[in-house]
């Protein structure tokens, strides 16, 4: 159940982690863990998700939503510096732990970057992922030591998990043989960045692939922005997830629908993203556009009217990890 071979997408707003059957997200929020003083026997969080603890070097964390309900000091880091994040790596091992049935876990492991990042932090990310990891996870309020091994660790643009995905099947090798000769553009839209690539025959094309901030955490601004100015009250962006997909507020015990701030919020940032596609891509150059990552999926309605040859991918939110995961059985078979 559990392969050594595993695709890991540490996003700014979610952890996405894929083994070839089990697809695995939390919230990329950390914050300092504690005792609980009581764990209610009644609890409707039965997931091992709902309650994500990890002890590294001494130090107690919770992690996704568990942090968010628990912590004093949640934090969803937005630091494009991700090597130097601390979160970055506690993320990463929370993922892995999660995939290590045993007590000593060995894994090669594929990941990605932002477009623009990817030459300056690739070696910085790798030395600080590769190598053995002693850490505690907290699954179903127990702690399990796990000793955690990244013996191997490959770093690509984050785009171009999804074409992989979609080029390759599950021994890694190609499948799309039709994909091979297409110049493709690929707009994967996350939490804190939009990446843009251009793949020629499956190579990357540099001068046209770059990234900007147009990511999620901009609607998210607006539409915290607006729930302020009507309802009096503040929301975090970690916050603001379920709400977002709920597309509902809770005040008071009451639900007010908001779904017009949300459309407002999608739509502006649809027409942020249009403008930057326009001045990086022809679009009648490329065969097709291929839209994708979890901001992907929440801004196509508003975004694939405008091209003539864009589409959204299958299963957005996952189209990356899954190619990671494809490429590191390709990477291994070799």
């Amino acid at each position: 159940m559990y392969g050594e071979v595993l695709g890991v997408d540490i996003g700014y707003g979610f952890v996405k982690s894929f083994d070839g059957q089990n697809e695995i997200a939390f919230p990329s929020v950390v914050g300092i863990g504690r005792d609980i003083s009581y764990q209610s026997q009644l609890s409707t969080y039965s997931s091992p998700l709902d309650t994500l603890a990890l002890i590294s070097n001494g130090k107690k964390y919770f992690v996704g939503n568990y942090a968010i309900r628990q912590s004093s000091i949640p934090s969803r880091s937005l630091d494009i510096k991700k090597p130097e994040d601390i979160n970055t790596l506690l993320l990463c091992l929370t993922a892995l732990g999660l995939y290590s049935p045993e007590p000593q876990q060995n894994f090669s492991v594929v990941t990605g970057l932002p477009t623009n990042y990817i030459l300056s932090y690739q070696e910085p990310l790798k030395n600080l992922l590769e190598g053995e990891h002693q850490i505690s996870i907290q699954l179903n309020g127990s702690l399990e030591e796990k000793v955690i091994n990244v013996n191997d660790i490959v770093i690509i643009p984050q785009p171009f998990g999804t074409l992989y995905n979609l080029a390759l099947d599950n021994n890694g090798e190609v499948e799309d043989r039709d994909m091979t000769n297409k110049i493709v553009g690929i707009a994967d839209i996350g939490f804190k960045t939009a990446d843009f690539v251009v793949s020629d025959s499956l190579e990357f094309v540099d001068r046209l692939s770059s990234s900007s901030s147009s990511g999620m955490v901009s609607a998210y601004e607006i539409i915290a922005s607006m729930i302020r100015s009507k309802f009096k009250i503040d929301k975090k962006d970690f916050e603001l997830d379920q709400i977002v997909k709920n597309k509902t507020i809770k005040i008071a015990g009451v639900n007010h629908d908001i779904s017009d701030i949300i459309s407002e919020a999608f739509y502006n940032l649809a027409a942020k993203i249009k403008t930057e596609l326009d001045s990086l891509w022809d679009y009648r150059e490329l065969d097709a556009i291929i839209l994708t990552g979890g901001g992907g999926e929440a801004l196509s309605e508003y975004l694939i009217p405008k091209f003539n040859n864009m589409m959204l991918v299958q299963d957005a939110q996952f189209a990356n990890v899954k190619g990671f995961w494809k490429l590191a059985r390709n990477k291994k078979g070799r």
